[in-house]
């Protein structure tokens, strides 16, 4: 090196040797010396060894001239290095090292420089050997320079001048887009904003310029700014291209991909406190590569469709694309280290700060012509629907008399129906009262004129005559029942008639049936009761005609000669106890699909067209049943023919109606 040099790049060809092991010292470095060699990724200027966890010593034989100055500065371009340490020997031979890295306090650096730099003081012409230690989780890219301090300061300049208008753009897009979002409260620009911070942020930190400007001495933010705020930029990144793009609706492929690049970024924002640092370096960059694929993909899907804000999107994720690819073949040791591809991620990303920022900005046109567009329609919408609504305001009124008029006739006529119908209904049921109570005088007098019969005979009829009196017994309890039907028909058109209740012997009611039947089908009735029933709480009437209905509604359809079945058991329904009554006949059954309409008024089965009867029975039956809290349903019987009923009557008084 000479006076007329400021700057000398290092050579570094054949002067590099990585320990594995990580356990050399200095002294076991210079006597191994000649384990020194040329390694791939190693140039003039820099060594590029990616991501790797070895120890790199380097060699650094320095020649200075006769007239050159003594002191010199050693610059290593890399200030994201964890620790760098330079060994000097002494006059006495020892070895002394100088120590410096971002794991290294700002105060504890031997220089204070956004880059890690060592004083030097060399004896003009004088051979000298310097040892570099490096050891980091991050990239291994060492790039370096010895300076003269002039030529470092005069360099700087320049430098300081590039970051400055960078983090300046940067700071202004942040402050303008952030006043910009809490005036519209559009997320749109609180995303950007963010994804200006985090690019700032990381960037200060992967500069150096964290530690010597705003952090200090803090060792962990100048560990983390790089990697974590760059996570965080990716993941505001990717909401505001989904959001901006409407990959949703536009692309939902590719927008699945993205919500996965999405997490990835938010995962490594969230745990980059606590993951290792070369682990979290290579998933920030391979995310913030793939991802930057997917935006380009995302806006040339999105440019097809036509939204024009698309075309500025596109050019500023591409120019990101390529700062992004850049940096990370740089970072992994594919590509080297030189001003281009230390800076390229500064360029591209401004760039991109900028188009996005015009983007935003061509949105708002876009969304400004839009509105007018849509105003314009609206007022012509209004005027034409003005008119129209004018047009049918004398259509409706003339509509409005005419349907008053019908309206008018049509409720004076519906309230003449109404009246005749209560009319009918009351007659209706003052004839059937009528009826029942001439019925009922007459069956009074029968039934006297047979007890007086019997009591006048002074000896014991014959048995001929027994079976008289028991068929006048039986006539008359039938008629008797009949009544009951016909009134309890008219008693369920009326919606506030009551119950008399009373406590029942269910049993006793369904014994007392065979009483009621002719002498031909009195033997046909089978019954199975279970034992210890407890005593009902209904309206015994109600219930004597449900079970003559469910009776003679099975005697009907069962041959002359077959039995019907009667059988009760105890069970609940829904948590409720109450008795179960069966009815099962060996009649043709019910068809399959009418299982509920045999409980309609009036309705006949066309299987049994045959049979008399009006279709009330089985509609009185579950009418009653329903009262009482019950419930009557058809039964399946897959493996007998015939029907069978079954009714089920809650045991608790409160389930009664």
């Amino acid at each position: 090196m000479s006076s007329v040099d400021g700057r000398v790049d290092v050579f570094l060809d054949g002067h590099v040797w990585l320990d594995h092991e990580n356990s050399m010292d200095i002294d076991a470095v210079v006597a191994g010396s000649g384990h020194f060699a040329a390694l791939k990724g190693s140039g003039r200027e820099s060594v590029n060894l990616g991501y790797d966890s070895a120890t790199v010593w380097i060699r650094l034989p320095v020649r200075v001239a006769e007239d050159a100055p003594r002191t010199w500065l050693l610059e290593v371009g890399s200030p994201t290095l964890d620790h760098v340490t330079l060994y000097r020997q002494d006059a006495s031979g020892r070895w002394h090292g100088a120590q410096s890295g971002d794991h290294v306090p700002r105060s504890g650096r031997p220089y204070p420089h956004q880059n890690l730099v060592f004083p030097v003081d060399l004896e003009p012409g004088k051979d000298e050997v310097l040892f570099l230690r490096i050891a980091s989780e991050g990239n291994l890219a060492i790039p370096l320079t010895f300076w003269q301090p002039m030529a470092l300061m005069q360099a700087d300049q320049l430098r300081y001048a590039w970051q400055a208008l960078y983090f300046g753009s940067l700071l202004a897009l942040l402050t303008y887009n952030l006043m910009l979002f809490i005036a519209i409260r559009d997320p749109l620009y609180l995303t950007y904003s963010l994804m200006v911070l985090g690019m700032g942020v990381g960037l200060l930190g992967m500069k150096g310029f964290g530690s010597l400007l705003i952090w200090g001495d803090a060792v962990t933010p100048d560990n983390l700014a790089f990697p974590v705020s760059l996570a965080v930029c990716g993941l505001a990144g990717a909401l505001f291209a989904r959001r901006f793009l409407e990959s949703r609706h536009r692309a939902p492929r590719l927008d699945r991909v993205a919500q996965g690049l999405t997490l990835l970024f938010a995962l490594e924002a969230v745990l980059g406190a606590w993951l290792p640092y070369s682990l979290l370096a290579r998933l920030v960059s391979a995310t913030g590569l793939c991802f930057s694929v997917i935006a380009v993909l995302l806006a040339i899907r999105s440019l097809m469709e036509g939204q024009r804000s698309a075309r500025l999107f596109l050019a500023g994720w591409l120019f990101l694309l390529v700062g992004v690819g850049v940096t990370a073949l740089r970072n992994f040791g594919w590509l080297p280290t030189n001003g281009l591809t230390s800076n390229i991620m500064q360029i591209g990303s401004g760039l991109e700060m900028l188009l996005l920022s015009l983007a935003l900005a061509d949105r708002i046109n876009s969304l400004r012509q839009e509105k007018d567009l849509a105003n314009a329609e609206a007022v012509g919408a209004e005027r034409r629907l003005v008119e129209t609504l004018r047009d049918w305001g004398s259509a409706l009124e003339r509509e409005v008399v005419r349907q008053t008029r019908e309206l008018r006739e049509a409720n004076q006529r519906l309230a003449g129906s109404e009246a005749l119908e209560r009319r009918g209904r009351e007659e209706q049921s003052h004839f059937i009262a009528m009826i029942a109570h001439d019925i009922r005088t007459p069956l009074a007098i029968i039934k006297a004129a047979v007890q007086s019969l019997q009591d006048m005979d002074s000896v014991p009829p014959p048995l001929e005559r027994e079976k008289r009196y028991q068929r006048i017994e039986r006539a008359l309890q039938r008629l008797n029942a009949l009544l009951e039907i016909a009134l309890m028909q008219d008693r369920t058109n009326v919606d506030d008639w009551r119950m008399e209740l009373a406590d029942i012997d269910i049993h006793a009611h369904i014994a007392e049936l065979s009483r009621m039947l002719g002498a031909a089908d009195e033997g046909r009735l089978c019954f199975e009761f279970a034992p210890q029933i407890p005593i009902l709480k209904g309206d015994p009437r109600m219930l004597r005609v449900m079970l003559i209905n469910l009776v003679e509604n099975a005697l009907k359809y069962s041959p002359r000669d077959a039995q019907v079945y009667i059988e009760t058991s105890l069970g609940e329904e829904a948590g409720v106890p109450g008795l179960f009554i069966l009815v099962i006949d060996c009649g043709p059954g019910i068809p399959e699909g009418q299982e509920e309409m045999v409980f309609q008024k009036y309705f006949r089965s066309a299987d049994v067209a045959g049979q008399p009867g009006l279709g009330i029975g089985l509609f009185l039956a579950r009418f009653i049943c329903t009262r009482h809290g019950g419930r009557l349903r058809v039964v399946p019987r897959p493996a007998r023919t015939g029907a069978c009923l079954e009714a089920w009557l809650p045991l608790v008084p409160g389930e009664v109606s």
